[in-house]
């Protein structure tokens, strides 16, 4: 990692011509070491070598610490569960689809590890789908056996009927009451604490049978925001190739991660993102500790814990940012005390210099480094980008704690790229993590070529998905004939190697806390109002909400605003506050009827007078509407409607804050 100036290599050549590799390694990884070929050997390496040191931790007790279970008590609490789950009639074979239907728990790992130690694969469930995905889920994967936990059975008892092959739930709290019982009797599924389940598995123990490397390990579907959601099928092998490579790329910076490091867990399990994360504490013998469950208590569960590593998200670390300069803002001396800190440790950043043993350190940015407990040493943020004056604050503020930006999808195992940790630069996502190739492919209807070093980003390796479950079709529109993933992002190559994420290639697009949006799918809900003719959604993945150009229906607004005594023509009525209020109003209505959820609804609008069209360039030939153009030509209207929800939320958030001190 000396060589900051080439950080990946181009491939010459017929095969792959053009494609670049990783500068830290020429072939790719799939493993680290010899004997490890899937994540569960990971854990089975450190279970034989450090199987007293603690592993999953949950807090509890009286005085609310944490409390630790041992990799060898995971291993066999795994391993019965497993062997129970065979005793009850599921196959140890890759045609048992087992559901897990729950929060971040000691038991959804004990349920993944059994599915991996006897070759059943693991579908997770979660309620982001909704009730709709969730039941699409169950019956598209075939899933007899749902783990989960207690507040789930309502949803699956009513829509049991719909889940015709479902026979048996395994609940992972508390134990089953009668009432419970009684009613999954009626509904012919067999119901069973997870004890339960582990004690026929204790008691009738039956031969382990781990998945290969080829085998399916996991089913994980995607948000769905496209239609139903599509099952991303994934090896054993694909995962121990990305738990690999980000080895790789640590132990290339230095860092070694080991039983003493500690790693926090509140991202979703349902997600690859956190799944992978847990597959490199495993093989590292890492200790996992649970949040309780409550984003507004994981600061105090982090202060509990001390983690030593710490995955995140953008939208996290925003808020995090957002509350320091919210309270550093309330003082003048303050607000220079830290401008000033801030500009002295950035000036350190420039020259690659990460320290944190400044006087700057001491005086000003301990506190903020306690918020993460204090201990620290990696910050890892991927799902959606994250702003540069944000990781910069963090590199900043964190000492000699690395904070690196990650890019991902599901179909590759969810890393496919990594930012060195001494590269101190912002405003990319590094270079390809050695388990794959990324290319740059044309895209003439945005503009780009690969030949200019911009494109569609392209992956290939073994970290890429075995496919989409029962969707050769949706496959084959992802993955091309010569294997390589299309990602559907767009990526332009840094001199340095690096890649930096530019746009989308379809309208889709990804918001700061990671949720895709279906933009023509929000606007035809709201073309359900009577005053909307034309809506545009504009997103952008530095913020967590959409915004709108809305084009009154000019027949049916002046009608009604001669009703209501609003005066004006056409232009003078968009440009009226209360009109603008009254068609907002109705659109987060029709998008409430319309099943939106909160991060679709738009937080503001503009009002435009005039319609798009083919004449003035902002309609196809066949009525469609040039996105990128209007994107373009409303850009200061969009900046000015993200900086009114800003102004609109800090003047709630100072009289909140004036109400509590006045309390």
């Amino acid at each position: 990692m000396d060589d900051l100036s080439n950080q990946s290599i181009k491939l010459e050549g017929d095969v792959d011509c053009g494609a670049r590799r990783s500068a830290l390694r020429k072939e790719l990884v799939t493993r680290i070491v010899d004997d490890v070929t899937t994540p569960y050997e990971g854990f089975f390496r450190t279970v034989q070598r450090a199987g007293d040191r603690p592993c999953l931790g949950t807090r509890g007790g009286p005085d609310n610490k944490y409390q630790w279970i041992t990799y060898n008590e995971v291993h066999e609490r795994a391993a019965n569960l497993g062997s129970g789950l065979v005793h009850l009639g599921c196959q140890p074979c890759q045609t048992t689809f087992v559901g897990i239907y729950g929060p971040n728990c000691v038991e959804w790992d004990l349920a993944d590890i059994a599915c991996q130690m006897y070759s059943m694969i693991s579908v997770p469930i979660y309620d982001t789908h909704g009730a709709e995905g969730c039941v699409y889920i169950i019956n598209h994967a075939d899933i007899e056996t749902i783990i989960c936990n207690g507040n789930k059975l309502r949803f699956i008892f009513d829509n049991a009927k719909q889940c015709e092959k479902l026979k048996r739930i395994v609940k992972i709290d508390e134990p089953v009451s009668e009432e419970e019982k009684k009613e999954a009797d009626s509904l012919g599924i067999t119901l069973l604490n997870i004890l339960e389940v582990q004690q026929m598995g204790t008691d009738s123990p039956h031969e382990k049978k781990p998945g290969k490397p080829e085998d399916i390990m996991t089913v994980c579907y995607t948000s769905g925001t496209t239609g139903t959601p599509k099952g991303v099928m994934l090896t054993h092998g694909n995962i121990n190739a990305g738990v690999a490579a980000i080895q790789v790329t640590y132990e290339a910076g230095g860092i070694q991660m080991t039983a003493e490091d500690c790693m926090i867990s509140y991202l979703p399990l349902a997600h690859m993102y956190e799944r992978l994360a847990q597959a490199l504490c495993f093989f590292s013998g890492m200790r996992i500790g649970f949040f309780q469950g409550d984003v507004k208590l994981l600061l105090d569960d982090i202060q509990e814990l001390k983690p030593t590593v710490f995955p995140s998200v953008p939208r996290l670390l925003t808020r995090m940012y957002d509350k320091v300069m919210a309270q550093v803002m309330q003082s003048k001396f303050k607000k220079w005390l830290f401008l000033t800190a801030l500009s002295s440790k950035e000036e350190d950043l420039k020259r690659g210099i990460v320290r944190g043993d400044t006087m700057w350190d001491r005086i000003v940015f301990k506190k903020i480094k306690m918020i993460l407990g204090g201990n620290v040493r990696v910050i890892v943020t991927g799902a959606a980008p994250l702003s540069v004056k944000v990781m910069a604050f963090f590199r900043c503020a964190m000492g000699a704690c690395h904070v690196l930006e990650g890019y991902g999808q599901t179909e590759n195992s969810a890393a496919a790229t990594l930012t060195w940790l001494n590269d101190t630069s912002t405003g990319h996502v590094g270079p390809p993590l050695p388990c794959n190739l990324i290319k740059l492919v044309d895209v003439p209807e945005k503009e780009c070529y690969s030949k200019d070093g911009r494109g569609e980003i392209c992956l290939k390796g073994p970290s890429i998905f075995a496919g989409y479950l029962k969707a050769p079709e949706k496959t084959a529109e992802t993955v091309d004939k010569d294997g390589w993933l299309h990602t559907g992002d767009i990526g332009e190559w840094l001199p340095s190697g690096a890649l930096k994420i530019v746009d989308r290639v379809k309208h889709i697009f990804k918001l700061a806390q990671g949720e895709y949006v279906a933009p023509e799918k929000i606007e035809n809900i709201y073309l359900r109002s009577p005053l909307v003719a034309q809506a545009f959604i504009h997103g952008d993945s530095l913020r967590s909400f959409v915004v709108a150009i809305v084009i009154p229906d000019q027949e049916v607004l002046e009608p009604w605003a001669r009703a209501k005594k609003i005066h004006g023509d056409f232009a003078e009525l968009c440009e009226n506050d209360i009109v603008k209020k009254a068609i907002f109003d109705d659109m987060v209505q029709k998008g409430t009827e319309g099943g939106l959820n909160s991060f679709e609804q738009v937080k503001a609008i503009h009002l435009h007078n005039e319609m798009f069209s083919v004449e003035n360039g902002f309609l196809t030939p066949t009525f469609k509407t040039k996105r990128p153009l209007v994107s373009k030509a409303f850009a200061q209207k969009f900046q000015e409607l993200y900086e009114e929800v800003d102004k609109r939320m800090q003047f709630v958030r100072s009289t909140s804050f004036e109400i509590q001190q006045v309390v």
